[in-house]
């Protein structure tokens, strides 16, 4: 262990407890009971968002100035929202990847914003439960690349007139702030790269029906959305243009990923526990041992994921971000191992089409694939062999 790791914490502090607590609680009584008839409704899950509002939770991202928590990959207590996510991912992940997508817009306002943006805008989201998101992808762009967007943004008197089509647009039915990303006309790129918080009800901005309909994941509703002639004034210009990728602001969003991972493969153990007793084969050498690899795996990834949100806490911005890619890609590898190996002892009788488990393992597969793990390992390849490197590559 080198001098600079000394001084890890690895226990909770209270705040990290109470909320590890309250939304555990919050998941066992609330979340999955609802998660059944979410999943086949294809519906976003408000009355579990509206939880975490009425637990004072909305403004877990925030900034302690405005009455937020002040976590977030750049706040005061970055494993805090951390803990929510993965906590909530182990009862409903459609839940916990909503809860990750509010929390990324959320510090993303916070931290790029002017003061008066950030009080008119997360002030709504602290004082009344207002919630937003944070959209890039659009058709195309795993192809074009990360910043290559065709969603142009007009530049006219008074703010942008915005037009495109943007998808995996999370929240995007419920949200008070829809979030999105588009290119300035005649700039490069990543120079014209610019975020607008668009307000419910503005002109131009519709929803795709129809444009969500997923083997899992089915609760997190994506939908597309249609910018047509989308007016958005000065006001909800945040950041200046290119502080997206300028900052790489994609990589402080990696860990959000990784412990919705973690939190389904805690749900998936847990499903484990329970079932193989009833089952009658938890006395079995084969059972136990997979049952064993799965909970050595989960603790092993839970120990990366908070040691990368140490390093945000400490400012150690590059080694955070890398760390962060290592731990989310370990995240994924244990996932798929998890969901391989509880597999083999839960047994086809535990897989029917409306079981928990076929659910849990529908949702964590279909969630894994917004990562590509090779590319994510060539990324730290390249970083040790002193090659020109990107933290933001996902896809």
């Amino acid at each position: 262990m080198s001098a600079r790791t000394i001084g890890m914490d690895f226990d909770y502090t209270p705040k990290q407890r109470e909320i590890y607590d309250l939304v555990g609680e919050l998941g066992k009584t609330h979340f999955a009971p609802r998660a059944a008839e979410y999943d086949e409704k294809t519906v976003t899950p408000v009355a579990n968002m509206r939880d975490f509002i009425d637990a004072g939770l909305a403004g877990l991202t925030v900034s302690e100035d405005l009455g937020g928590l002040g976590s977030g990959a750049m706040g005061r207590d970055p494993l805090l929202y951390i803990i929510a996510i993965e906590q909530t991912a182990r009862y409903c992940m459609s839940t916990a990847h909503s809860l990750h997508i509010h929390c990324h817009g959320s510090h993303l306002v916070d931290q790029i914003c002017s003061p008066a943006q950030r009080k008119n805008i997360l002030g709504n989201v602290v004082e009344n439960g207002a919630l937003l998101n944070a959209t890039g992808s659009e058709p195309g762009r795993t192809s074009r690349g990360l910043y290559n967007l065709v969603t142009a943004a007009e530049r006219v008197d008074g703010g942008y007139v915005v037009n495109g089509t943007k998808n995996y647009a999370s929240l995007a039915d419920t949200v008070e702030y829809n979030v999105i990303f588009a290119g300035i006309k005649g700039m490069s790129p990543t120079e014209g790269h610019i975020g607008l918080c668009i307000p419910r009800g503005t002109p131009g901005l519709t929803l795709e029906e129809g444009s969500w309909n997923p083997m899992g994941m089915r609760a997190a509703v994506s939908p597309n959305i249609l910018l047509d002639n989308c007016f958005v004034p000065d006001d909800y210009v945040i950041g200046t243009p290119g502080v997206f990728p300028r900052d790489r602001w994609q990589a402080r969003f990696h860990l959000g990923f990784a412990a919705q991972y973690l939190g389904g493969s805690e749900g998936i153990f847990d499903y484990l526990t329970d079932y193989l007793p009833k089952r009658g084969t938890a006395s079995d050498a084969y059972a136990q041992l997979r049952l064993g690899e799965i909970r050595i795996g989960i603790d092993s990834v839970r120990w990366l994921i908070y040691r990368a949100a140490w390093l945000w806490k400490m400012r150690r911005i590059e080694e955070a971000e890398l760390f962060s890619m290592t731990a989310k890609h370990r995240a994924i590898e244990n996932a798929v191992n998890a969901m391989d190996k509880g597999a083999q002892i839960a047994g086809s009788s535990a897989f029917h089409a409306k079981s928990p488990l076929a659910r849990m393992f529908r949702d964590l597969r279909v969630q894994t694939l917004h990562e590509n793990l090779d590319k994510t390992a060539a990324t730290v390849g390249k970083y040790h062999l002193g090659q020109e490197f990107d933290t933001t590559a996902r896809l």
